[in-house]
């Protein structure tokens, strides 16, 4: 099992990037229209080392003041390197070794004398019996000087309830800590400490450049800048703007990736990484100036956060990604800045597979420039009709991409029109004996592939074999949830209070009856569908503790707060299965969207009191049903159909597919997400925890582990087998949710809604 998600590539790869492009600056079209020998050069080539010989993820680099290089990882491990990250040696201490084995190293600094700032916890850690909590652990702060003595740092200024959170080394080897509070102390060598700062807010990354300590973190607006010398704070308006626009939502996940990483450069310089590439900018000066443009770099690729970057003397800069890779960025003067030859790529929202596999396809074809279009980019006033009104003006026009994600966009429309080529090469490149072709050739029309699913999901059924094991169809499993509520009364079944919500998750086993041959509305689908879940609603609803509703309209006003009224519409919504075992609902019915959710599905059966719960994989009335999901396809007026099918293959190839959130369908990639990666297990063979706290503070805590060759015949057995793709249809769903919504609610008769869905899809089919 892949405990961080994914499995990545091991490579070494040349990379595009702009240099010296100040912010605002339009792209530069290279000369190439009316003089071929204007070619703008230089650019950023980098280079991937693999650091997991020396720690499985890295925490973060630094510069010591004597010009070492320091890797930290996220259990203590430390690596120095004397030139320059060419070569490194293991500086692991044995006490911070043997302290990992039964506390939590939070983090760990060292200065250029050897002395190492230590941060853990004890108590609650992941491993020990469920009963302990992690969120109850002591937290401890010991300078661990080079000849290994141990000197404890104490904080008697320290309010009541404060948390420390990271250590920190400036350059001329001043100690600090930082709590989770907003404090930050300066720490003596005799272990003594003083409160120097008190932020409104947490600090999660501190820099130093000159006498400037640069203090970020979430709750900030942008990084702050504090000159310890005068002893003010310092404002530099154009970094603060900068930020704002680019950087507002930036996160930093503890001691591993940041959004944002800033790092001193020449004096009187920081360097900004993340998003957006790799900014310069004089501190106090009028501009941000481009250094690297994250479409053509690691920087933009969601695999690679940055856990820490460092400018060396020699213009070269050094990163670290959280998953334990090491990235050179040299300068080229003698590579094209933007190269000739392009190759466009679109979805209607951001998708980080997507980012992920245009910056593999880039790694891999250095020479190929790979645009990544999206049609409602976040903060944009667009709709959803206006972005696709938009694309279909551009490829009526023959302006349009190369390569279509499909997702959320009128396939079949865009099928009727030939407006997407057959990817019957693609497919037959392929092989059964590579992919899952049941899968990828599920979405054929008339004989044709013009669509091929990137991965795939799983609706599914969890619950006591004597609940859910004879629940195969909607009518079988509106019958057995009516059962449960003759013999359960009073219980939360579902977990759901929302007849929207109950009409969405069996929409995926349904919608594929509504409409017949000829685009006609299939009424009597539709009307069993309505009848049957309105009995899973009246049975969910018939009886019902008041907490259950009281919990589900919390969990409805968080939604709605965080993402908005229409939360019910999105699948994403509804693979969070920790509520059934808690205990608030009896059956979980919701979507199985990776391999990991499905690890943690097969885990609870071995949790004591849940020894009975089984899950299956929810069907149709002619199959088994799937999710696809990354649903690719191409331009038919292309100009550049060979450089896309090469982009699709690479998209459907192993090193890809290891990366994609969902179900790979290729055959190697599926099986390398299951199997057992030769990680530490617990007392028991666990590999991990999870957990949840719920509206009372009562903790509750899932015990991972390695699959049983059982549980993975089963989740091949549903590869094997899918056939039945759901493809959503989002106007269609919605019409029929509002007017089903009034008759499972009892103020509307079946007839009548019918009549009423029948008109209004009537007008949206003829368009």
């Amino acid at each position: 099992m892949k405990n961080n998600f994914k499995c990545f590539i091991l490579a070494i790869a040349i990379l595009l990037a702009g240099c010296g492009k100040q912010e605002g600056e339009k792209e530069q079209d290279n000369g190439r229209e009316g003089n071929a020998e204007q070619v703008t050069m230089g650019r950023y080539v980098e280079e991937e080392t693999d650091l997991s010989s020396y720690m499985e993820k890295a925490a973060g680099i630094y510069k010591m003041s004597d010009g070492k290089l320091m890797v930290i990882g996220n259990q203590g491990e430390i690596i120095i390197s004397k030139d320059n990250g060419n070569t490194w040696e293991n500086d692991s201490r044995q006490w911070i070794k043997e302290k990992a084995s039964n506390a939590y190293i939070m983090d760990v600094k060292i200065d250029s004398k050897g002395t190492a700032g230590v941060i853990y916890a004890e108590g609650g850690k992941e491993g020990e019996d469920m009963e302990e909590s992690m969120f109850q652990a002591s937290l401890f702060c010991v300078l661990l000087l080079a000849d290994d003595t141990i000197v404890p740092v104490e904080f008697p200024a320290a309010g009541d309830g404060e948390s420390i959170d990271r250590f920190w080394i400036s350059p001329g080897d001043q100690y600090f800590v930082s709590t989770l509070e907003g404090s930050i102390y300066e720490v003596k060598e005799d272990g003594s400490s003083d409160l120097y700062l008190a932020m409104e807010g947490c600090p999660q990354m501190i820099q130093f450049q000159g006498n400037l300590m640069i203090i970020d973190g979430y709750d900030f607006k942008g990084p702050i800048l504090y000159d310890m010398e005068a002893e003010e704070y310092v404002e530099d308006n154009v970094l603060a703007e900068f930020v704002m626009e680019n950087y507002e939502n930036r996160g930093f996940n503890g001691s591993g990736w940041h959004n944002l990483c800033f790092f001193p450069g020449e004096e009187g310089v920081i360097y900004l990484a993340g998003k957006n590439g790799l900014h310069r900018h004089v501190i106090d000066g009028a501009v941000m100036e481009q250094v690297i443009d994250a479409r053509m770099s690691r920087l933009g690729n969601p695999q690679y956060g940055v856990a820490g970057m460092v400018y060396l003397e020699t213009g070269i800069f050094l990163a670290v990604s959280d998953n334990g890779k090491l990235i050179r960025f040299t300068y080229d003067p003698d590579r094209e800045t933007v190269p000739e030859e392009r190759l466009t790529v679109y979805s209607l929202r951001k998708n980080s597979d997507m980012y992920t596999a245009v910056s593999f396809y880039q790694m891999e074809n250095p020479d190929v420039f790979v645009e990544y279009e999206v049609g409602m980019e976040e903060g944009e006033a667009i709709t959803e009709d206006d972005a696709i009104k938009k694309l279909n003006t551009k490829i009526m026009a023959g302006e349009g991409p190369d390569i279509l994600m499909l997702d959320g966009l009128p396939m079949d429309s865009y099928i009727e029109k030939g407006m997407l080529c057959d990817l019957e090469n693609v497919i037959g490149e392929l092989g059964e004996e590579e992919v899952f072709e049941n899968v990828i050739g599920a979405l054929e029309q008339g004989g044709k592939a013009y669509a091929i699913p990137g991965q795939v999901q799983f609706p599914v059924i969890m619950g006591k074999e004597s609940d859910v094991s004879g629940m195969k169809g909607l009518s079988s499993i509106a019958d057995g949830i009516g059962q449960m509520r003759e013999e359960e009364p009073g219980k939360d079944l579902l977990g759901l209070c929302s007849e929207k919500a109950v009409m969405k998750l069996f929409t995926i086993t349904s919608a594929q009856g509504w409409k017949t041959e000829g685009d006609k509305i299939n009424r009597d689908a539709i009307g069993n569908f309505l009848t049957q879940t309105k009995k899973i609603y009246d049975a969910q609803m018939d009886g019902i503790d008041f907490r259950s509703e009281e919990r589900f309209l919390q969990l409805n006003e968080y939604y709605v707060q965080n993402i908005g009224e229409n939360w019910v519409y999105d699948l994403s919504n509804y693979e969070y299965f920790m509520g059934y075992v808690a205990g608030q609902s009896q059956i979980f019915v919701g979507v199985n969207g990776s391999p990991d959710s499905y690890i943690g599905m097969a885990s609870i059966s071995r949790s004591k009191g849940l020894e009975d719960t089984v899950f299956v994989s929810m069907e149709g009335e002619e199959g088994k049903v799937f999710i696809p999901e990354t649903i690719l396809g191409i331009n038919a007026v292309t100009s550049r159909k060979e450089l896309a099918e090469d982009f699709i293959k690479m998209f459907l190839g192993k090193e890809n597919q290891c990366k994609v959130s969902g179900y790979a369908v290729n055959r190697a990639a599926f099986e390398e997400e299951f199997a057992p990666d030769g990680k530490e297990t617990g007392e028991n063979g666990e590999l991990t925890r999870i957990g949840m706290v719920d509206e009372t503070g009562r903790e509750i805590w899932l015990d991972i582990f390695q699959p049983s060759d059982k549980d993975i015949d089963q989740i091949r057995e549903w590869m094997e087998s899918a056939s039945i793709p759901y493809i959503e249809d989002s106007v269609f769903e919605k019409c029929i949710f509002e007017e089903g919504a009034l008759f499972i609610l009892g103020q509307k008769g079946l007839e009548e809604t019918l009549d009423i869905i029948e008109k209004r899809l009537a007008i949206y089919i003829a368009e």
